[in-house]
């Protein structure tokens, strides 16, 4: 069996946020605010928090009566985390994996949000399952992923460059979260629903472009291990300014009954 399991570059993720702030016509933060502000909240949990990018839309909405609790395992992004954040005194950070069991006691929170991470867990029944496990009777799970659908121009620019559209591996992660995970969270919760988040980003120039390409899995899992140069890159670039690249991610919901 593949193992779908992978630990994030950072500086790489730091640089596709980046993009995201500047160029996108709409941030994922909105979709999460809103989505939390459906209901009252009183304990959040972020599995896979990285350095806290969405921590602070959590404590916002909890309020000083609430707590946010985040998990990663690299202590350096938790270190950061807490340099953020210094001043909440309701705010608990540890490092830790999803793949092993989480620690807090059962039904501790009332929200759980794993962004951008599930479809890295090297057995996500599993994860699922120790959620499931932390959320309190009523408790929601939102599971936040890319679609097959998605970045389709880089693996465009990847077959201009490579030949290849995309490696197997990228290709099985990349819709890992809706023909996998989707599943598995319906089997473990009872109930799941799809929530389909459509956005789009304009690189100004051809060097910004190649800056989010090369901090992509595609690029990772084929351009770079062949070897590929800047200048090869850029003579793949069909386009020298306002670069579009279209995003689709899919928020999966569960909720404990």
């Amino acid at each position: 069996m593949t193992d779908l399991s992978y630990q994030e570059k950072q500086d790489r993720l730091n640089n596709r946020i980046r993009a995201h702030k500047l160029f996108a016509n709409f941030d994922i933060e909105e979709w999460i605010d809103e989505f939390v502000a459906r209901r009252p909240r009183r304990a959040v949990l972020d599995l896979a928090c990285g350095n806290g990018n969405h921590l602070g839309i959590y404590l916002r909405h909890v309020g000083e009566g609430g707590r946010v609790a985040g998990i990663d395992r690299e202590a350096r992004l938790i270190e950061e985390a807490r340099g953020k954040y210094a001043g909440a005194q309701n705010l608990e950070l540890r490092v830790g994996s999803m793949d092993e069991r989480l620690p807090w006691d059962d039904g501790s929170f009332d929200l759980a949000f794993s962004n951008f991470a599930i479809y890295n867990a090297a057995d996500p029944a599993f994860t699922i399952g120790e959620l499931k496990r932390v959320l309190a009777p009523g408790g929601e799970l939102v599971l936040i992923g890319p679609t097959a659908a998605n970045a389709r121009e880089v693996y465009e620019f990847n077959e201009r460059l490579t030949g290849v559209a995309i490696d197997p591996i990228t290709l099985v992660r990349t819709d890992r979260l809706r023909q996998e995970i989707l599943p598995l969270a319906r089997e473990v919760f009872g109930n799941a629903r799809e929530e389909v988040i459509n956005s789009r980003l304009t690189f100004p120039d051809r060097d910004e472009w190649l800056r989010y390409y090369t901090s992509t899995m595609a690029y990772e899992e084929g351009a770079e291990k062949a070897g590929y140069t800047m200048d090869q890159m850029r003579a793949a670039c069909t386009s020298e300014r306002d670069i579009v690249l279209s995003k689709e991610m899919l928020a999966v919901v569960c909720e404990k009954s």
